[in-house]
């Protein structure tokens, strides 16, 4: 502890002998009246990095270096805040494993890019025809989720085969017969979910056969989404 001088000093001192030590001894006093109060001064504390000053951050804080987040505390992101992420860097994203210990599967959007197409196979006297569908584009993959036919034909013509030609196989789809009979046409329509895959550059087609000849047309739908292939 360090102490201001005093305000008024007075030094005062007093000869005694001391006959046994053959000398005089002189003894001083220092008298004083008071002392001044300590002045104001300013006091620099400064921190380690071992020991950081707390803070709470208020509106914008740039926060530099590796931020350490202890003890898995829920996080609150308020406000729908922009974060901007410097070049070349990236975000690492862990899914939650499941009872086997496996990671869950994220749920993802995929039917962006929707494809719709259809066609109409035309028999022109003939039991066999053929309609073709938009062709693929390049660089995509075309997923087929959904098959709709539809056909009218005379009495006693049934279809043997309806089928969807993927380049290297045909897939084959079930057609219910709509119409009573006794009107002298038979109606047929299908409806079906699928899943089907086809790459780019690929026309996929629409295949009906018939039991006997018929100048009608069976009507084909496909429906499903493209998928950017990198």
């Amino acid at each position: 502890m360090v102490e201001e001088l005093p305000s008024v000093v007075t030094w005062a001192f007093a000869p005694w002998p001391d006959v046994a030590k053959g000398f005089v001894e002189v003894e001083f006093r220092l008298i004083y009246d008071g002392w001044l109060p300590p002045a104001t001064q300013n006091v620099l504390v400064v921190n380690g990095s071992g020991q950081p000053v707390p803070t709470a951050p208020q509106g914008t804080t740039n926060v530099a270096g590796t931020v350490n987040i202890g003890n898995n505390p829920n996080v609150i992101v308020a406000n729908t805040p922009t974060v901007n992420l410097a070049a070349g860097s990236g975000i690492t994203v862990n899914n939650p494993l499941d009872g086997q210990n496996n990671p869950a599967p994220l749920t993802v959007l995929e039917a962006v890019q929707l494809y719709d197409s259809s066609c109409a196979a035309t028999f022109n006297g003939g039991s066999d025809a053929t309609c073709s569908f938009q062709t693929v584009p390049s660089g995509k993959r075309l997923v087929i989720d959904e098959f709709d036919s539809f056909g009218l034909v005379a009495t006693g013509i049934n279809p043997l085969v309806i089928g969807v030609n993927t380049f290297t196989t045909t897939h084959f789809f079930p057609a219910t017969s709509v119409m009573a009979t006794g009107s002298g046409f038979n109606s047929f329509t299908g409806h079906q979910q699928t899943r089907l895959y086809l790459r780019a550059g690929v026309t996929p087609q629409c295949h009906v056969i018939l039991n006997g000849s018929s100048s009608s047309e069976w009507d084909c739908q496909i429906s499903g989404f493209l998928v950017d292939v990198p």
